[in-house]
C-alpha cells in the first residue's frame, strides 16, 4: 500500500512539473507576443497622411499646414528610443494623423559606428528605391532593433520585409548621405543623447521640450493643443 501511495506521489509530482513547465512557456510567448505587437500597432496605413521633406532632405510626417513640429531625433538601435516609439506611435495617432501636428525624424547615430550608420542610409535608400516608403522602413527598423542585436542577417531581413532588393539597398546606401546632414543639425542644436525632442512652430528656432527631453504623451498633447 505504502509503494502504490509513493507511486501516485511521484505521479502528482511528474504532472504538476509539467503543468509549470507548460505554464512558464506559456508566459514566455505571451510576453514575446506582447514586446511583438507594440511594434505591430504603430504600423499605420501611412498613406493617409501627408509625407515630405525638409529642405535639407530630413522626413516630415503629417499636414503641411499644422501649427507645431514635433522634431525626434533617433537611433534605431537606441534602446531608449525602441521604447520611446511607444510614445511616438501615440503622438502620430492622436496628434500627427488628425493635422494637428507634424512629426520629423532626424537619423542621429550614437550606438554603433557601423550598423546605426547603416540603419540609417537603408532607411532612406527604402525611399528612394520607393517614394513613401520611408515610414513603414522606420516602423520594421525599428522592430528588427528590438528584436535581436542589428546585423548584416538583420538588413538582410529588413530587405525581405520591405520586398526590396538586398543589392539594390545595399548599392544606395554608398550614396545615402542624410544621416550626415541630419548629425550636423543635431551638433547644431547640442543635441546629447537619443532621444531627444524639439518642438518647432511654424520656420521658428527648433526648441527643447519643457520638462524633458523625452516628453510623455501627455506633455506632448498638451504642448500640441497649446497652438490648436
Amino acid at each position: 500500500m505504502a509503494q502504490k501511495t509513493k507511486g501516485a506521489s511521484q505521479r502528482t509530482k511528474l504532472i504538476l512539473g509539467a503543468v509549470v513547465l507548460v505554464a512558464v512557456a506559456v508566459a514566455i510567448v505571451f510576453v514575446a507576443l506582447s514586446s511583438q505587437s507594440s511594434f505591430s500597432e504603430g504600423a499605420f496605413d501611412y498613406s493617409q497622411i501627408p509625407q515630405g521633406r525638409r529642405d535639407d532632405g530630413g522626413f516630415v510626417l503629417g499636414d503641411p499646414a499644422a501649427p507645431i513640429t514635433i522634431i525626434a531625433f533617433e537611433d534605431f538601435l537606441c534602446s531608449h528610443c525602441q521604447r520611446y516609439k511607444s510614445t511616438v506611435d501615440q503622438l502620430i495617432s492622436q496628434y500627427v494623423a488628425k493635422g494637428m501636428a507634424r512629426f520629423e525624424y532626424r537619423f542621429t547615430p550614437v550606438v554603433d559606428p557601423a550598423y546605426s550608420r547603416l540603419t540609417a542610409q537603408l532607411a532612406e535608400c527604402a525611399d528612394t528605391l520607393r517614394p513613401g516608403a520611408f515610414w513603414t522602413a522606420h516602423d520594421r527598423l525599428f522592430e528588427l532593433a528590438s528584436a535581436r542585436r542589428f546585423n548584416d542577417s538583420s538588413a538582410r531581413n529588413f530587405a525581405e520585409m520591405m520586398e526590396m532588393s538586398y543589392a539594390d539597398l545595399l548599392e544606395c546606401t554608398r550614396d545615402a548621405s542624410q544621416v550626415d546632414i541630419d548629425t550636423q543639425y543635431a551638433t547644431q542644436l547640442e543635441v546629447r543623447g537619443t532621444p531627444t525632442v524639439f518642438f518647432q512652430i511654424g520656420d521658428g528656432m527648433p526648441q527643447l521640450t519643457p520638462l524633458s527631453n523625452q516628453p510623455t504623451i501627455e506633455q506632448l498633447g498638451s504642448l500640441i493643443e497649446q497652438f490648436n
